[in-house]
This record gives C-alpha cells, sequence and structure tokens, in this order.
C-alpha cells in the first residue's frame, strides 16, 4: 500500500489538512523511494522537522550531529518501529534551505506507513508533487531551469538526454538566459539615458546603435528558440519510420528491434493499417538513443485508389505523413520480390530524408543471388546509398542495421562545444514572447517607446527561468514531478 503511487491517494485523503498547498510553510514529509527493497528513503523539511524527529528517535538533535549519520531506534510510546539511520541538516544549509531530516528505513512497505502516520500526527502533512523542488527555488536554493533539471534527469531513458539534464544541473541554461537578460537590461538603462540625454548627440545612446545591440540579442535568442525541436529527439526520442510494400517484412523487422511481438504480422496483404508506434532504446558509439519507431501500413494502392478498401488506403495516406515527418526513414524491400514500383513513387515524397535500405528474408536467399539483389537496388534507387540484408527469423543483420541507426541519430543529436538546448514547451513559449516584444522594439521610431518595449521583453525572460513567476504558477510547473522530489 505504501509505495511511493500511493501516496498521490493519501495525499486526496489529507487535503483538508492544508488548503495553501503550495504556498503552504507546514512542514513536509514523504517518501522518496519505493518501498518493498532493502532500504527506504524518507525526507522531512520545514521548520518542525528536527522536532518531529527528536520525538521520534529520543535523540536530541544539535549542530554537532548535522550531516552525521545517526543510527536510531524510531518508536512510537515505547513500541519500536525500526532500527533506521538519520541525517539532519540546518537551513539554509539544506536542499530545500529548511530545516531537513532524511531517515533511511528497512524496505518494510508497513515501516515506512508507521512512521509516516506518527509524523503526520505530530503536525506535518505529506508532501505535494515536487514541493521539496519547489521550497528549493522558493528559497534560492536553485534556479528554476535547475530544479526542471532534476525531473528530466530523472525521466532520462539514454546517454544524450542524461548528459543534458546534467549540464542543465550545472546551471548553464539558466547563465546564458541571465546573461541574455543582463544584456537587456544594459540596453534599457542606456536607452533611458538616450531619453534623458535626446538634447544632446550622444552616438552610443543613438536609436540607430541601441538598434543594433537588440538585433545581436535577438539572434542569440532565435537561436536558442530553434533548439527546442532537436531538444525534444534528446528526450523524446528521434522519429524513425518503416515502409514498404505489403508483406515485404516491415512488421517482422519492427518487432525484431523491439525484441516482442508489438506489430502483427500476416501473410494476408495490408495487415498493418494504422500507424504502430514505440520507443525504442538502442546502444550506439556514444552511448544509448532513444527512438519513436513507427511500422507504417503497405504501399500497395499508392498510385491506384482502391475504392473497396478504404480503412487501407487512410494507413497508405498516415504512412506517407509519418515518413514525411521523420528524420529517419528504413525502407523495406522483399528480397524475394523486390518490387520496386510503389517504392520509387513514395521515395520522390520524401526527398531529402535519411534513408537506410533493408533486404529481408535473407535466410531465404542464397549469397550469389543476394550480392546481385543488392547491386539491382543501388542501381535503382539512388536516393538509396547502401542496403543491408536481414532475416528476421534468425535476427542475422538486424544488429547491422541497428548500427548504421546509432551513426545516423547521433549525428543528428551532436552539440557543439557550450551549446545550450531547451526542452521544455513552456522556455519556448517564453523565448517565443519575449522575441515578439525585442522585434517590435526594433522596429520602434520613438526612444521611449523602444525602452518601455525592451524591457517588456526581458521580462518575459524573467519568467522562463522562474524569477518573477508568482507561485500558484510555479506550483501548476511543479505538481508534474514526483511526490518526494
Amino acid at each position: 500500500m505504501p509505495q511511493v503511487s500511493q501516496q498521490a491517494s493519501d495525499l486526496q485523503k489529507q487535503k483538508h489538512v492544508d488548503s495553501a498547498g503550495y504556498l503552504s510553510n507546514k512542514t513536509i514529509a514523504a517518501l522518496c523511494t519505493p518501498t518493498g527493497g532493502a532500504i527506504t528513503v524518507l525526507r522531512l523539511s520545514g521548520s518542525n522537522a528536527i522536532k518531529i524527529a527528536e520525538k521520534l528517535s529520543s535523540f536530541k538533535i544539535d549542530l554537532n550531529a548535522e550531516r552525521r549519520a545517526k543510527r536510531v531506534w524510531l518508536s512510537d510510546q515505547n513500541k519500536k518501529i525500526d532500527d533506521a539511520v538519520m541525517v539532519p541538516y540546518f537551513g539554509p544549509r539544506s536542499f530545500t534551505g529548511e530545516d531537513v531530516v532524511e531517515f533511511f528505513l528497512h524496505g518494510s512497505p508497513i515501516i515506512a506507513q508507521k512512521v509516516l502516520d506518527l509524523i503526520f500526527a505530530e503536525g506535518a502533512r505529506l508532501a505535494l508533487p515536487g514541493e521539496f523542488s519547489f521550497r528549493a527555488v522558493k528559497n534560492g536554493k536553485m534556479q528554476l531551469s535547475q530544479a526542471e533539471a532534476i525531473k528530466e534527469l530523472i525521466a532520462a531513458e539514454n546517454d544524450f538526454a542524461l548528459d543534458l539534464a546534467l549540464e542543465k544541473l550545472s546551471g548553464s541554461q539558466h547563465e546564458l538566459i541571465d546573461k541574455i537578460r543582463t544584456d537587456l537590461m544594459q540596453l534599457a538603462t542606456l536607452s533611458e539615458v538616450g531619453i534623458d540625454f535626446s538634447d544632446q548627440d550622444i552616438d552610443e545612446v543613438s536609436l540607430p546603435r541601441l538598434r543594433g545591440r537588440l538585433g545581436q540579442i535577438i539572434s542569440m535568442l532565435e537561436n536558442l528558440g530553434g533548439s527546442f525541436d532537436r531538444g525534444k529527439r534528446f528526450t523524446d526520442g528521434i522519429p524513425v519510420s518503416l515502409f514498404g510494400l505489403p508483406n515485404a517484412g516491415k512488421s517482422s523487422f519492427f518487432n525484431a528491434l523491439l525484441g516482442e511481438d508489438r506489430s502483427i504480422v500476416s501473410d494476408i496483404a495490408g495487415t498493418t493499417r494504422d500507424v504502430v508506434r514505440e520507443k525504442l532504446n538502442l546502444k550506439g558509439l556514444k552511448g544509448y538513443v532513444t527512438y519513436k519507431l513507427s511500422d507504417t501500413a503497405g504501399l500497395r494502392g499508392l498510385k491506384v485508389v482502391q475504392d473497396a478498401d478504404k480503412i487501407e488506403q487512410i494507413g497508405i495516406q498516415k504512412t506517407i505523413q509519418t515518413a514525411s515527418s521523420s528524420d529517419l526513414v528504413l525502407i523495406v524491400v522483399d528480397g524475394l520480390s523486390p518490387n520496386l514500383e510503389e517504392v520509387e513513387s513514395f521515395l520522390q515524397s520524401i526527398q531529402g530524408k535519411k534513408t537506410i535500405g533493408i533486404i529481408t528474408k535473407k535466410d531465404l536467399v542464397d549469397e550469389a543471388s543476394q550480392e546481385e539483389i543488392k547491386l539491382f537496388l543501388l542501381s535503382k534507387l539512388s536516393e538509396v546509398k547502401s542496403w543491408t540484408w536481414i532475416s528476421s527469423t534468425t535476427l542475422e543483420g538486424v544488429s547491422d542495421v541497428a548500427k548504421e541507426m546509432a551513426i545516423i541519430a547521433e549525428d543528428i543529436l551532436i552539440r557543439k562545444p557550450g551549446e545550450v538546448v531547451i526542452t521544455q514547451v513552456e522556455h519556448l513559449q517564453a523565448i517565443e514572447r519575449s522575441l515578439k516584444c525585442l522585434k517590435e522594439a526594433n522596429d520602434c521610431a520613438d526612444l521611449v517607446l523602444f525602452a518601455t518595449t525592451v524591457r517588456h521583453g526581458m521580462g518575459e525572460l524573467g519568467a522562463l527561468i522562474g524569477e518573477t513567476l508568482p507561485d500558484d504558477v510555479l506550483g501548476k510547473i511543479f505538481s508534474d514531478f514526483c511526490i518526494g522530489k
């Protein structure tokens, strides 16, 4: 029952304890790890954290005990509950900036529930999702971008997302945004100086000179906003689609990559009517990469519309749309019957896309014929630079395709040293709002209006790093975090 996920249910039962929610100053507690393992970590934060911990442990916590692990018996009216380890932290030298106590309990669910019950009986309440991180931001222990990096760190599914989250946690994104805001502040100040001394001819604060400086800032923000699409590929995965004629072996290869039967495999043509999507992690040369893999409907009927089966035709149209929005397209051809008429037609609609050619049913074709068919495909489909024979039955060649996918993926994900990439849609929206103001300022013919509009653009970036966000908006951001973080 008292798993971390169960705390959401407990939270509903205790809403009446404190209606202030994230704005509350009450002492909060939550499990930071699931129960059922060897150890469960429980965190307590707030003005009464030390007092509650002392009562549960019958141990006087003083400055000499701070940050030192102490083995204690946790008890309820002299009835022992657990032989635990307790580590106290005094504010502001703690994660949240408040007094904090962390208990390392044995992993039994009943132990965790009993300790939480005792803590709640002393006036604390269950922490809201992300409330520990919320208090850390509110108390100046970290920036909003760093707190959001914690969420991304927990959710990281591949090496690239992990590295990006660690960089954000170090403050790299905040430093860049803060520099841009500082430049805007200087620009606004100079423009206001220009207003005060408008009767004097000072080139440094003239409107043309200020516009030149603003143009550089706009360019920096446009580059940052433009990184969003690529940033989502770090966290969500690289879109990859499979296409080919019906029964070419797309679904079999799809299942072989996943290591499970996710797509229906049948001798009946047109079995896949819709796009089947799955996430997949593959190890590349520089670490694990996440792919958003899409198995699409066969290409039968791309030229000749068959009204008798409109459902299949809708599936084919989705195939075209999916491939057009993918970064990588896997072209699957039947090694026993390499019919290319529909494939050639389809390739025209995805010109410029990165492609990998796959020839299926290797186990059914002799080596001499394999080489002949590969040369035939290279001559007929010049858009595809290489072809790999695979067998979804024996899995031969599947790892070779995975390696090719990794090389292309890592080329897409490579970053320049020091390059900041945004991944949150809220960050993109803040940048877009700021750019709208700054571009309006750039068109201003009046210095007063220029200064006012620049300050508005600067304020929009303040929202991105949390400095000008009201507490209720901050609470909405943190509601997507884990309870206990």
